[in-house]
């Protein structure tokens, strides 16, 4: 009889040992996952402010748009696809996300001419000039 609550007890205390080495790792999980998303908000919005700075001015054509399901500050982000047509050079695509208002929605539909400014040395990283003016 000894015997069996001695196993009773050591069964809970592995129980209780299995539930905190549980909830310790779901905690590891979400700090991680925080210092990621950190750090990529961060590294984008060094990169919008460089592609500020030395960007290339162009117009472009929304080809798609489309909502990411994430949310920043209550506004929801966004996947926009355009083609863009450089002063000098072939039309080329590019995709960008970015966080828009709904009324900013609303205006920017497929086929919509916009204009962004494009990394010279990498032409997929663009942004919305009206988008980039809020960095500042």
């Amino acid at each position: 009889m000894l015997y069996l609550f001695y196993n009773t007890k050591h069964i809970k205390a592995v129980e209780s040992n299995n539930r905190a080495i549980g909830a310790t790792i779901i905690l590891i999980c979400m700090i991680a996952f925080w210092i990621v998303s950190s750090i990529r908000k961060r590294i984008r919005n060094e990169r919008k402010k460089r592609i500020l700075k030395g960007g290339v001015e162009a117009n472009a054509t929304v080809l798609n748009i489309k909502p990411t399901g994430e949310y920043l500050n209550n506004l929801p982000e966004f996947q926009v696809r355009v083609q863009i047509k450089p002063q000098a050079g072939e039309y080329f695509e590019a995709e960008m996300t970015e966080v828009l208002s709904y009324s900013k929605y609303d205006s920017i539909r497929q086929g919509s001419q916009v204009l962004v400014k494009y990394d010279p040395e990498y032409y997929t990283r663009v942004i919305f000039l009206q988008m980039a003016e809020t960095l500042i």
